[in-house]
């Protein structure tokens, strides 16, 4: 055996400081444990001595003094190594110095091996090395007592010692000392064992706190997530019905995020989310919470009020914060947030319709034009369950054919000739008649049913175009185009196999755009146009002069007409010379752009009569005709003057 391996087998590990703890814990249960074998011992050996021999005053008193001072000292020294070596000596004094009256050399001996077996439950050496020495020393000291001839109790030191010659006294140190090194090892291995299994129940207990806290909170922001809030919820629910408090629930959303995303990259984005959470959490109390739930959504809980009117400037506070400008890798950004508000007990008293609420109210100031409030009401909520139903009859409605075109004549002002017309949807509901699109084209943007429901209106407007052809009548027909289906890959296809499968003259069909879809998706929006532009498609600015005209747009995309909002021809006044108003420079704008202008929303004759003295060239308007379903929109025509003309290049 070489000399490393000798001193790989005699080295005992440290206990590293991971471990320690759990040592301690143990090392004073088995502190008890071993007072509690001390005491029995004690009792037995009285028992014993008291039955069997006249020495029940050496025994009694002998283990009484040990299990005395053993006791005394559990009260300083529990725990520690001073405790585990006067435990070992305690142990070895009861088998050497009494029980061995009743045992011979082999048994006692055999008990000792026993005494330092039971050492080994401490795990340490130390009372292991502390026995062998006291029982070797025992030996020794007894034998020179009974060479010496000394009497203990009127009774001499053989007595107690069989008369054991020296011999035998160190024959039985290699014993001891044999089997000390032994159940060192074991202790030695015991150890190893103990401090792996912490190591790896550290380890675990690490796994499963990182896992704990991976479950309950956000990756990205490190705030609680949705099952953590749900949680936390329940907890105030409690609290407030018991102290008669009040909790808002805040549902929190960044307006027009996903810009960042799209413009800077999902790292910009990333990085602006963690700046908002810490932001949010040095707003709010202690008592308060703010979580993630996904995306660019929070929801914050203001706890433990009484009046609602405390929260507004808190809320107040929060969109003020986001005003500030955000410094996010380089970028310099501006933000702004909607928040919407739902209170318990007061809007309800179970959590997710709080949460759902909260939502409701989030999207009405979106709607009301972002970065505000909006509380939760009764109104807003069955204004919510409507839109819900209408969202889900509306596929029923597809199915059963219960939409329709209708067309809305425009005019040629000097002519009066109907030179095109607008294609309008409408749904001739069942049971209800017929439900204007104010009241579910909204609808179906949000639920993305307007996809399909504007491939039918391309379809049936070209099909339309198709059948006056056949009547002998070639005008073109605009349809509106919303912003979610310029953001589908398919609106070029969905047109072009329309213009492929019907056969039309595709000049014949415009589509009319608002200046918000350009706007918002300027690069992707460009090269969708000029690719229908190129088909033959006329393209139209739809409600022009309400959003951020510009004419850099006007002159960069393929724009072949305007058409006025309703609201500037709502601003021409009888008997007034109504040469201030913005109408006017619209005029001007379009014919500097070489640009046909169509004057939308004309109810009176003055106003046409005005639009006619300043260029404008066509209109539309109740003026001259409201919308009209297709066969009474035929009859229109036929009954306009001069159709032979219709068919000129005019619009």
């Amino acid at each position: 055996m070489s000399l490393t391996t000798l001193e790989n087998l005699f080295r005992f590990p440290k206990v590293p400081e991971f471990a320690k703890k759990n040592f301690n814990e143990f090392f004073l249960q088995a502190d008890k444990v071993m007072l509690v074998l001390i005491v029995i011992q004690w009792i037995i050996a009285t028992f014993v001595t008291s039955i069997s021999y006249d020495t029940y005053l050496y025994g009694f008193v002998g283990g009484g003094l040990i299990t005395l001072v053993l006791l005394l000292a559990y009260r300083t020294f529990k725990g520690t190594q001073v405790m585990r070596a006067l435990v070992g000596v305690g142990m070895m004094l009861f088998s050497l110095i009494y029980i061995q009256q009743h045992l011979g050399r082999i048994e006692m001996h055999f008990h000792v091996f026993i005494a330092l077996a039971i050492l080994t439950l401490y795990k340490d050496i130390v009372p292991i090395v502390v026995a062998a020495l006291t029982t070797i020393l025992h030996h020794i000291v007894f034998n020179f007592l009974q060479l010496s001839e000394v009497s203990l109790f009127g009774m001499p030191i053989m007595v107690f010692n069989y008369g054991c010659g020296m011999d035998i006294v160190i024959l039985h140190g290699i014993f001891v000392i044999a089997e000390a090194l032994v159940i060192g090892y074991i202790v030695k291995l015991q150890i190893e064992y103990a401090v792996e299994l912490n190591r790896s129940e550290n380890q675990v207990l690490g796994l499963n706190q990182e896992l704990s806290f991976t479950s309950l909170h956000d990756a990205l922001t490190g705030l609680p997530n949705r099952h953590y809030l749900y949680t936390q919820l329940k907890l105030m629910v409690a609290n407030a019905n018991r102290y008669n408090h009040k909790f808002a629930v805040l549902f929190l959303d960044l307006d027009h995020f996903k810009n960042i995303n799209d413009t800077l990259g999902h790292n910009v984005g990333d990085a602006l989310l963690k700046a908002v959470s810490h932001k949010l959490k040095s707003i709010i109390r202690e008592n308060d919470i703010v979580a993630r739930i996904g995306g660019d959504e929070f929801i914050i809980i203001l706890n433990d009020f009484s009046d609602t009117a405390v929260i507004e400037p808190v809320i107040s506070k929060i969109l003020d914060t986001f005003h500030n400008e955000w410094s996010i890798q380089s970028h310099f950004l501006r933000l702004s947030a909607s928040i919407g508000v739902a209170i318990y007990p007061d809007d309800s008293k179970e959590v997710n319709e709080l949460m759902k609420y909260a939502d409701i109210a989030m999207y009405k100031a979106k709607s009301e034009g972002r970065d505000q409030f909006s509380f939760f009401t009764a109104t807003l909520n069955a204004k919510i369950h409507q839109e819900v139903d209408i969202a889900n009859d509306m596929h029923r409605a597809f199915n059963a054919n219960e939409f329709e075109l209708y067309y809305q004549p425009k005019i040629h002002i000097e002519s009066g000739k109907i030179i095109g017309a607008e294609a309008l949807i409408r749904w001739n509901h069942y049971e209800k008649g017929l439900i204007p699109p104010n009241d579910f084209i909204h609808i179906a943007e949000n639920t993305g049913f307007i996809l399909k429901l504007g491939k039918w209106v391309v379809d049936e407007t070209v099909q339309a175009i198709k059948r006056l052809q056949n009547e002998g009548y070639t005008i073109n027909i605009s349809c509106n185009v919303s912003t979610r289906q310029f953001q589908n890959i398919n609106l070029y296809p969905d047109i072009e196999n329309a213009i492929l499968s019907s056969k039309i003259n595709p000049t014949l069909l415009s589509i009319e755009i608002t200046e918000s879809v350009m706007l918002e998706y300027l690069e992707v929006t460009l090269e969708v146009l000029k690719k229908i532009k190129n088909l033959g498609v006329r393209i139209c600015i739809d409600d022009f002069g309400t959003g951020y005209s510009s004419l850099s747009y006007l002159r960069n995309f393929p724009i072949d007409s305007l058409k006025i909002d309703k609201s500037f021809v709502d601003d021409i006044r009888q008997n007034s010379d109504n040469e201030h108003i913005l109408l006017n420079t619209i005029i001007v704008m379009g014919q500097t752009l070489n640009m046909k202008i169509v004057a939308e929303g004309v109810e009176e004759r003055y106003q046409m009569e005005y639009l006619r003295d300043r260029g404008c060239e066509f209109y539309q308007g109740y003026y001259f005709s409201k919308p009209i379903p297709e066969n009474d929109f035929l009859e229109l025509l036929q009954k306009n003057h001069a159709m032979s003309g219709a068919d000129r290049d005019l619009i």
